[in-house]
């Protein structure tokens, strides 16, 4: 009989114990909240206390579930826990299911925005105007490759920027060796920096063929490119959006492509992969202008006169 009655009690005791701990493991300590960190050498036992205060029966859940869970550690980092509980925040601490956040690096882009999309990130920026990078190029704009790249909070801003260098310095000298013959351009940082005019004038990816053999045939009769994103780039970070005629007969600015001859001194962006393919494998073709005939397009001339008709038909002059 005492020995029923001795199991019949432990039993109650096991029963009265699994709702607690039920409610316990159920808890979700954030419901508008979004993140939780976990700080380099904090105990398991700490972290608890910062999702809810414990009191010494959670210390005993706890203790069981971590045990029937077989989890002694936690991984730091930043955590999405939002109206999860304290079983799956726990699931997510040990596993290490930290935070995934992404930069992108877009088509066109320069090196004041990649800045301020660095200021703006998760990242730690030890990279100021990309001089954390092994530079393989001769100017610091246009040196990276657009893609979207992916982190953890706080990861260094020049690991990401450097893997995003070596992939475009590697691309380059791939697509390179494509050049046809008859192609001007005599390097790699030349390809780059005719991509980067071709990147910032294409209306479209099926145009950008046209617009390079435009500015090859320019730079094979010795022509100046006249592209205006060369211009409004030597204007940055100040330019006001616009071009005005003492912008376009300014000979101090290096990068002004209507009074300078050639091509400018740097890229004046980051430029796609197309772009570049586009600046290489094209040769110089029977066009020699172009200009917009819609927002996503440009009409294409052979002869100067042509040119001025189509200006004068879109109401441009």
């Amino acid at each position: 009989m005492k020995i029923f009655l001795y199991i019949k009690f432990i039993a109650v005791i096991l029963l009265s114990a699994i709702g607690p701990y039920f409610a316990f493991i159920n808890y979700k300590p954030l419901n508008e909240t979004s993140y939780f960190y976990v700080d380099e050498g904090a105990s398991i036992r700490t972290t608890l206390n910062n999702l809810k205060p414990i009191t010494t029966f959670d210390k005993i859940y706890l203790n069981i579930y971590m045990k029937l869970n077989d989890i002694d550690t936690l991984k730091v980092g930043k955590y999405e826990i939002k109206n999860l509980n304290l079983k799956d925040v726990f699931i997510k601490l040990s596993n290490g299911q930290t935070v995934t956040h992404k930069l992108i690096i877009r088509d066109g882009s320069n090196i004041y925005q990649i800045n301020d999309e660095l200021n703006n990130s998760y990242l730690n920026n030890d990279c100021i105007n990309l001089d954390c990078i092994e530079n393989k190029f001769p100017f610091k704009e246009g040196v990276l490759y657009p893609d979207t790249y992916f982190y953890k909070d706080l990861s260094d801003a020049s690991l990401i920027l450097q893997e995003s260098h070596d992939r475009l310095y590697k691309s380059i000298n791939e697509i390179w060796k494509l050049k046809p013959s008859n192609n001007p351009l005599k390097n790699i940082n030349e390809a780059i920096i005719l991509a980067s005019i071709i990147e910032k004038e294409a209306g479209n990816m099926d145009e950008k063929k046209d617009i390079a053999a435009v500015f090859l045939k320019r730079l094979t009769l010795g022509m100046r490119l006249q592209a205006d994103p060369t211009i409004i780039y030597g204007l940055l970070p100040n330019f006001d959006g616009d071009i005005k005629k003492s912008d376009i007969l300014n000979k101090n600015n290096l990068y002004n492509t209507y009074m300078q001859n050639g091509l400018p001194p740097s890229p004046i962006a980051m430029s796609s992969i197309s772009s570049i393919e586009a600046a290489i494998t094209s040769a110089p073709g029977d066009y020699l202008y172009f200009v917009a005939d819609s927002k996503t397009s440009h009409y294409f001339s052979k002869t100067y006169q042509e040119h001025l008709d189509m200006i004068k038909k879109l109401g441009l002059n």
